[in-house]
C-alpha cells in the first residue's frame, strides 16, 4: 500500500520530481514521517521486553500479534516502543498501527521544494582525473541534513 500524498504539488513543480523528491526524503528518514496513516508492519522478535517500531510518533495501536497470538491491551509509547515478552522469530510480531505526523513537516516540505529546484541544476563540484571520479554538488546543505535528521529512525544493531 502507498504511503499518502504529502500535499499537492506546489504550483510551478514538476509531478514527477516532487514526488521522487518527497520519496528520497522518507527513505533517508526510513519512514513515510507524515502524514498520519495506518499500516501493519510485520517485524522481526526481538526477544526482548521492548519492541521498536519503524516510526517516530504512534497515534494508535488497532492490534498487535506476537508470533501468531493476539496480544491483548499492549503498552506502547506515542514515539514507537511496545512492551511486552516478544518471540525470536523472524518475522514473528505483526503490529496494525496508525502513525506519522498529522501533516508532512514544513521543513521538509521546503526540503523537497530545494530538491525539486536543484534537480535541474546538479553541477559538479570536483573532478578527478586519475580514477575518472566526479563528485556533483548535494542539493542537500549540512542545516537540510539536520533537519532531516530529526525525523530520522535510528539503527540498532
Amino acid at each position: 500500500m502507498p504511503y499518502p500524498a504529502v500535499a499537492p504539488v506546489p504550483a510551478g513543480l514538476d509531478e514527477t520530481e516532487w514526488a521522487a523528491a518527497i520519496a528520497a526524503i522518507r527513505g533517508y528518514c526510513g519512514w513515510h514521517v507524515g502524514p498520519e496513516h495506518t499500516e501493519t508492519v510485520v517485524l522481526d522478535g526481538p526477544g526482548a521486553g521492548i519492541l521498536i517500531l519503524p516510526t517516530q510518533r504512534v497515534v494508535a495501536v488497532a492490534s498487535v500479534k506476537n508470533a501468531g497470538a493476539t496480544v491483548r491491551d499492549p503498552e506502547w509509547s506515542a514515539s514507537g516502543m511496545i512492551r511486552g515478552g516478544w518471540t525470536t522469530k523472524f518475522r514473528g510480531v505483526e503490529v496494525t498501527m496508525t502513525h506519522g505526523f498529522e501533516t508532512f513537516p514544513a521543513e521538509l516540505v521546503a526540503i523537497a521544494k530545494s530538491l525539486v529546484g536543484a534537480a535541474g541544476r546538479g553541477g559538479v563540484s570536483q573532478v578527478t582525473k586519475g580514477a575518472h571520479s566526479v563528485r556533483w554538488e548535494s542539493a542537500v546543505g549540512p542545516e537540510q541534513l539536520a533537519s532531516m535528521d530529526r525525523y530520522r529512525l535510528v539503527a540498532l544493531p
